[in-house]
């Protein structure tokens, strides 16, 4: 099923992401027992460039970008779907409880045409616990 090398695919990851609105983000860690690969609180100063700013909202992130070694989007939504596998019903929850929730697929084209692929297995998998799959797309870099 997997395609390791995508040969269309120069690099891709998939990100868990929940705004969890007013519930602080280290109750959606223990809600889900997993810890994620980043969170942010409402206030947070983050400084991605010479600006300093506050955060707007709580966060909370679970990437694959530095665990997974693909190029095959598939094996990555997989990834975040299989550490979500025992959780359906804290998900479900979580969304009751007004937290926004998606899996963001980060995907960049090696030669400008291609795209990624999911799987009816994994539509299935993401329907059953109510999670949306979008896809943030680039073409390939100029040298």
């Amino acid at each position: 099923m997997y395609n390791d090398e995508y040969p269309t695919c120069e690099a891709t990851y998939a990100t868990l992401r929940i705004y969890p609105g007013e519930i602080d983000p280290e109750s959606v860690t223990e809600c889900l027992g997993i810890v994620p690969s980043r969170s942010q609180r409402r206030g947070d100063i983050i400084s991605k460039s010479s600006r300093a700013r506050p955060v707007p909202i709580h966060g909370w992130f679970l990437k694959s970008e530095e665990t997974i070694d693909s190029k095959d989007t598939r094996r990555h939504i997989d990834w975040i779907l299989d550490q979500l596998a025992t959780k359906r019903d804290a998900i479900l929850s979580l969304q009751r409880a007004g937290c926004k929730m998606d899996i963001s697929c980060y995907w960049l084209s090696k030669d400008g045409h291609g795209g990624p692929t999911v799987s009816p297995a994994q539509m299935k998998r993401l329907a059953d616990m109510n999670l949306e799959l979008w896809f943030d797309i680039y073409g390939p870099y100029d040298d």
